[in-house]
């Protein structure tokens, strides 16, 4: 066997050191996300992890940035309008180089980062929930809402206290309009922003408002970010009130300004918009107060001359009215006169005529009565003599067809015919009368007081055997005999000694209770036994 040789462990780090010193000033970029941050002291320590698809760690190193790298870090991102974002999970590009120490091993010390990487990974993520959102359709249904003409009941999502919050206000709260505003304070930057406004559209929605704004004052690019959010975008999408956003950003549109109804640049342009609905509805109202006063002044004006021109007609019209009233009066009543005239001696000519004719019409009707009279008498007394011929041949065949002997005979037939029909039905009631009383003799006999009694007694014995029997064979007698029954645990009869086995609880059932006991051995019935 070799002799084992053993190497102090600073041997080792001092060997590895050695390894990485030509590597160690060295600078290089890193793609990977943050695990594990904390600040401590102005500077920022974490691990850089990098994970696949599924989210399995494929590489993990300790990293740290210093104090003063920190703050330059912060500087750059700030020129570039960014906020630097160190959150667990956030990907980032860094620029890095080796350090080693012997206590704490390897780990990777940052001197820069990439704004521009950042931002590219914020965009990316944006574009991945638009991109989503448009698939599903999510962008209409809040645009397709009706907005009312002139909304006066709104609710307000913003950080009370805020610029965007106090723009609002101040411009809509310094005209004469009456607006009932709804605040519905909320954080609209920092992680809990989702939270927030999506508590903050429910409320509003309980509410009986007609539009809610969404505002937040300016900021870097990264707060932008904070409403790029998807599940705020698919709340306003389901909404059922229209959504106005309006959020500081002049260059940059977020998520929630694609699904809302309407996006504006800034706060300020949301209000002012709702106020230039109210200023040109009342410039209409001014205008047409104006035409309808002119036209008023015009058509009162039309009617004072209408009624100044009436009212001379009147007096002229009226004289010659009266005039032309008493012309028209003579010539009706020298018309009348002569009409009068007229019809008086046509009456008088009329009457003398029927006077004559009222004179020789009475004996002219009682001659034509008179002919009409004879005519009728003639008529009827042809008519009798005729009635009482015929009616005197008739009895005359009647007096032939009813002869005495002919009655006598069919009289006769009648007889006979009845009495050998009454003997038949005698000779049938007899027999039926005698079977009758035949079968209720039998009927008697059968049913009679001392076979009934009989009957009653013969089952009475046989139901008492019956019930002999079946209590003969109740357990319960057994038991009260001496016998008992034996039951398992569960309640199951045991017929068997198979079932059951050494240690197993039983109990014993006799007729004046229960014995639970243990079963310690069995022995089976043996052959000769």
């Amino acid at each position: 066997m070799t002799e084992k040789k053993f190497f102090p462990l600073s041997k080792i780090t001092d060997r590895i050191q050695a390894i990485l010193a030509p590597h160690m000033g060295k600078q290089f970029w890193v793609k990977a996300e943050i695990s594990s941050g904390r600040e401590r002291g102005g500077s920022f320590y974490c691990d850089l992890v990098e994970t696949d698809k599924n989210g399995k760690i494929l590489a993990q190193m300790r990293c740290s940035i210093w104090s003063r790298d920190l703050a330059n870090i912060k500087r750059q991102f700030k020129d570039c309008d960014l906020d630097l974002k160190l959150d667990n999970g956030t990907s980032v590009g860094f620029q890095c180089s080796l350090q080693y120490h012997p206590q704490y091993g390897l780990s990777l010390k940052v001197v820069g980062a990439d704004p521009v990487f950042a931002l590219g990974e914020l965009e990316l993520k944006k574009k991945e929930i638009l991109d989503r959102l448009t698939k599903e359709g999510l962008l209409k249904p809040n645009k397709e809402l009706p907005v009312p003409m002139l909304p006066q009941r709104l609710g307000l999502i913003s950080s009370k206290g805020s610029a965007a919050y106090n723009d609002v206000l101040k411009t809509l709260n310094s005209t004469p309009f009456d607006f009932k505003i709804y605040v519905a304070d909320s954080i609209v930057q920092g992680d809990r922003t989702e939270k927030s406004v999506l508590k903050a559209l429910d409320v509003l929605e309980k509410l009986d408002v007609e539009l809610v704004i969404i505002s937040r004052g300016g900021g870097s690019k990264t707060d932008l970010f904070y409403l790029d959010n998807e599940a705020i975008a698919r709340r306003i999408a389901s909404y059922k009130i229209p959504v106005w956003t309006g959020i500081g950003h002049e260059t940059d549109i977020s998520i929630l300004d694609y699904v809302a109804n309407q996006y504006f640049k800034t706060p300020t342009a949301v209000a002012e918009e709702i106020l230039s609905r109210f200023i040109e509805m009342n410039r209409h109202i001014e205008e047409a107060k104006d035409r309808f006063k002119s036209s008023w002044n015009y058509r009162l004006e039309m009617e004072k001359r209408w009624l100044a021109e009436a009212k001379t007609g009147i007096r002229q019209g009226t004289r010659k009215l009266l005039d032309a009233t008493k012309t028209d009066l003579r010539n009706m009543a020298g018309s009348l006169q002569s009409n009068v005239l007229d019809r008086l001696g046509n009456e008088k000519t009329e009457l003398s005529v029927r006077k004559r004719n009222l004179s020789t019409a009475p004996l002219n009707m009682v001659f034509l009565f008179r002919e009409r009279l004879e005519y009728k008498g003639r008529q009827l007394r042809n008519a009798t003599y005729r009635d009482f011929k015929t009616q005197k041949k008739e009895l005359e065949n009647l007096k032939k067809r009813f002869q005495p002997e002919r009655f006598s005979h069919r009289v006769q037939q009648e007889r006979d015919f009845l009495g050998n029909f009454k003997n038949q039905i005698v000779r049938k009631a007899g027999l039926q009368i005698k079977s009758k009383t035949q079968g209720f003799n039998y009927l008697k006999d059968r049913f009679s007081e001392g076979k009934i009694i009989t009957r009653i007694n013969n089952e009475r014995r046989l139901l008492g055997n019956k019930y002999g029997t079946i209590k003969a064979v109740d357990p319960e007698t057994s038991l009260k005999r001496g016998f008992s029954l034996l039951h398992a645990e569960d309640g199951g009869l045991i017929k068997s000694i198979s079932q059951v086995s050494p240690g197993i609880s039983v109990v014993t059932k006799l007729a004046d209770g229960k014995i639970k006991s243990t079963v310690n051995s069995i022995k089976e019935k043996e052959s000769h036994d």
